[in-house]
């Protein structure tokens, strides 16, 4: 027997939102409540700033200021201040990600027989870089994959994703 079903993505959904003397009071669809101080918003500062606040739609906030001015909060930035538990979970999940694509490029790079000195020569960066990115202790920047990908002979999608889910 289910005794209650929580709607998909309820952590992303903002659903209520209160100005209140030190800051933004928020809601989430999943029950998570929370406070955003107008010290950690710095276009606002303080409530006074403020003329208006909307919920367009489940996933952003729209904060308008006294001067005209458009402030738009996403949900992730919200969910950080109000809910302890968020950041550590995201962290967890990049941690995750940077591990993962560590893995295949040390992969990629052994089935091409290059080592690592070789592979971050070809690539254009430097040897402790490739080091810290195979052990998933850095994440890269777009351009430092392209490169590996170049250096690899693959697309930058194969470093990203899985062989296999590529070919679904």
């Amino acid at each position: 027997m289910i005794d209650a079903v929580l709607v998909k993505n309820a952590n992303r959904m903002m659903t209520v939102a209160s100005l209140l003397e030190h800051g933004i009071e928020l809601s989430f669809a999943d029950g998570a409540k929370g406070l955003i101080p107008y010290s950690a918003l710095p276009e606002i500062g303080e409530r006074a700033t403020l003329s208006a606040l909307e919920l367009p739609n489940p996933y952003e906030m729209v904060l308008k200021t006294a001067q005209g001015e458009t402030v738009e909060i996403p949900w992730d930035f919200a969910r950080h201040y109000c809910d302890a538990l968020y950041r550590p979970a995201v962290e967890a999940v990049a941690m995750r990600g940077r591990h993962t694509l560590g893995q295949r490029i040390r992969r990629l790079r052994k089935s091409a027989g290059l080592s690592q000195d070789a592979l971050a020569r070809a690539a254009g960066i430097g040897r402790v870089t490739l080091v810290r990115l195979e052990k998933g202790g850095q994440s890269p920047r777009y351009k430092t994959l392209g490169a590996i990908a170049k250096a690899l002979k693959v697309g930058v999608s194969e470093l990203l994703v899985e062989g296999e889910m590529l070919r679904r």
